[in-house]
């Protein structure tokens, strides 16, 4: 028709509309553009915002690479910003179409606050928001950490848009993310079973693999480590990792539950195996930043922590590491405090307890930014006092005030640390003390840790000896293993070497098992040995000083976990332990001790604890009550 009437306008308008509609926006456009004259303010807003609409729909497609990955979407976001310059303001709220289809670039670009604004206002307006836009408004607003908002919106799209499959595995980790794991793993229960495992096409000579079934049965597996079933979870995930070895994302997924289990070498074997098959996977890098941290090397991490703030820095992921990296390299400083009363049962105006009958200790702990990538500088100040009968009717209250400074290295299995503090008070002979320390730990695998220290007039030296002008040196040895999160065994050994030539000696056991686990409660069963023995006895030694005693502690640790929002969480724990005391030439008795406390961590390397505690021990046959307070509060990831 063209060639026969050529210049026709009828003609160009019939060739210009068709074109939109059939998909071609931008070539609509561009032909409206050469002769706008021809073309209605409607139809040239229409078809700009087809243009807009395209260009959103090419940027949710494959990048070339992950340096570009966003390039088409922010074009879409230079045409809609020349879009709009050509409306009014009433033009731009009305252009409803453009708003929906600004949703969906805005969730591609991981602007997921802006995403969760502009809903908002819609929600204002009373739009009824179509469900391709409000399927994005679901994962920005779990993006954006509103999961119980996040999970009535899927709900809805889910309900009225069943083909959706995206959104049916965003509705899990929605009710995953708001703490309800049971509603969870039912959603995904439903997926898999909606979604056969293989897929055989009419005529096909093999089955293929259904990508939905297994995102879901990867993905159940996760929300149980989640749910601290990390047993079960890791039973799944290796069976399927049997089945699917070439598989990134399992691979990835396994490195996460293996770090949950405190296994690190394990997880960063796994990370990168993922990132070999497929160098653009988020989590495998997130999961060697943190695994490298852990195992105190910085220098390796740190080129992938900056590639991945470089290109993915709006990614939920990447935002928490930068967190989690700012807090554990940054500054970090502690300050506790702690008080104590103890009354014997036969006066209570007297006590025979070495901790005196009231006592406290504050003390506050910083360390620098981490220097070189392996250093730190530190600095501490303590307090800690006593108050003792003076067998006049009154007390005399006994203090060990110091300060020092010091130094932290710590560099793949090694990790050390020194320093030089002085106390200064009344009751030493000299008036001050310079005390030095040394402090050393190897990692021989993920699962045994070895100790090693040595203080020079110990801040773990008897108050009662200081009142008589004694202080004492302390050599320790310590050895841990840990199979797993659930399992621990630690065994110590110390040495006291006091000024009067006695040396204390003592030995220790401590271990702690699982019982149950549930999403919001652990029950732990806990058991402790413990002997010393000194080497000089005789009542002229000023302190507490048993020739030889020991003890045995069984117990559970009850820990729920009251509230959590990402971070964010508060946890109460209940400890109740009881066992056999006995000390030379005083027999042998029961003592119990019970502990209450709370843990609020703000955020990131955040936490403050508090607690109390009572026990009743029994020091030279005289039976004691003991009631306590603590308190702390931790900045920095340790």
């Amino acid at each position: 028709a063209e060639a026969a009437r050529p210049g026709d306008d009828r003609l160009y308008r019939l060739q210009v509309l068709p074109l939109a509609d059939l998909g071609g926006a931008e070539r609509a456009w561009s032909l409206a553009q050469a002769k706008p004259q021809l073309f209605s303010e409607g139809e040239r807003q229409r078809l700009s915002a087809d243009r807009f609409a395209r260009r959103v729909l090419w940027g949710a497609g494959y990048p070339q690479s992950e340096a570009q990955r966003l390039d088409e979407m922010r074009q879409a976001s230079e045409l809609l910003a020349q879009h709009r310059a050509a409306q009014t303001p009433q033009q731009q709220q009305a252009d409803l179409r453009s708003r929906f289809d600004e949703l969906v670039m805005l969730n591609y670009l991981e602007r997921h606050a802006d995403v969760v604004e502009r809903y908002r206002a819609l929600q204002a307006e009373k739009v009824e928001i179509p469900m391709y836009a409000l399927a994005k408004v679901g994962q920005s607003l779990l993006a954006a950490k509103h999961p119980e908002e996040a999970a009535t919106v899927l709900e809805t799209v889910t309900r009225q848009w069943p083909e959706d499959e995206d959104s049916q595995l965003q509705l899990a980790y929605a009710y995953s993310e708001s703490e309800r794991f049971g509603d969870a793993d039912r959603q995904l229960e439903k997926i898999k079973q909606a979604q056969p495992a293989f897929v055989r096409v009419p005529g096909a000579k093999e089955s293929h693999q259904n990508q939905r079934h297994y995102d879901a049965d990867s993905q159940q597996a996760m929300i149980r480590l989640y749910g601290e079933d990390t047993v079960g979870a890791q039973q799944r995930l290796e069976t399927m990792a049997k089945i699917g070895p070439n598989n990134p994302g399992l691979q990835s997924d396994l490195g996460v539950l293996y770090q949950k289990r405190g296994w690190t070498d394990r997880a960063l074997e796994r990370f990168r195996m993922a990132q070999t098959m497929e160098p653009t996977n988020v989590s495998a890098r997130v999961g060697q930043v943190g695994g490298l941290l852990e195992h105190n090397r910085v220098d390796l991490a740190r080129p992938i922590h900056d590639e991945l703030l470089q290109n993915r820095a709006r990614d939920v992921q990447v935002e928490q590491m930068g967190r989690s990296w700012d807090s554990r390299l940054g500054w970090q400083w502690q300050v506790s405090t702690a008080f104590g009363r103890s009354d014997s049962d036969g006066d209570r105006a007297a006590t025979a307890s070495p901790l005196g009958s009231r006592d406290a200790t504050h003390k506050v702990e910083v360390a620098s930014p981490l220097i070189g990538d392996r250093w730190r500088l530190t600095a501490h100040a303590q307090d800690a006092w006593a108050d003792y009968d003076n067998g006049d009717g009154g007390k005399d209250r006994v203090h060990d005030r110091r300060t020092g400074v010091g130094a932290l290295y710590a560099y793949d299995r090694l990790t050390l640390g020194f320093g030089v503090d002085r106390s200064n008070d009344r009751w030493l002979p000299s008036g001050d003390r310079t005390g030095y320390y040394l402090d050393a730990g190897w990692r021989f695998s993920d699962v045994l840790q070895g100790t090693a220290s040595w203080y020079a007039t110990t801040p773990e030296a008897s108050l009662q000896a200081r009142r008589a002008g004694l202080h004492a040196d302390a050599l320790s040895l310590g050895l841990r293993w840990t199979p797993s999160e659930r399992s621990s065994l630690a065994a110590t050994a110390q040495q006291l070497r006091y000024s009067d030539d006695n040396t204390r000696t003592a030995f220790g056991l401590s271990g702690a098992q699982r019982l149950y686990t549930r999403p919001h409660l652990l029950i732990d069963g806990l058991a402790d040995v413990f002997a010393s023995r000194a080497s000089r006895t005789g009542p002229d030694i000023p302190y507490f000083n048993p020739s030889r005693d020991g003890s045995l502690n069984l117990g559970l640790r009850i820990d729920h976990l009251a509230w959590r929002r990402y971070e964010r969480h508060f946890r109460q724990r209940l400890t109740v332990q009881a066992g056999p005391y006995w000390q030379e030439n005083f027999g042998s008795h029961w003592v119990p001790q019970v502990r209450y406390e709370h843990e609020w961590r703000f955020g990131t390397g955040r936490v403050l604890n508090y607690g109390v505690n009572w026990s009743r021990p029994v020091y030279d046959g005289i039976r004691e009550d003991r009631l306590g307070f603590d308190l702390s509060f931790r900045w920095g990831e340790q």
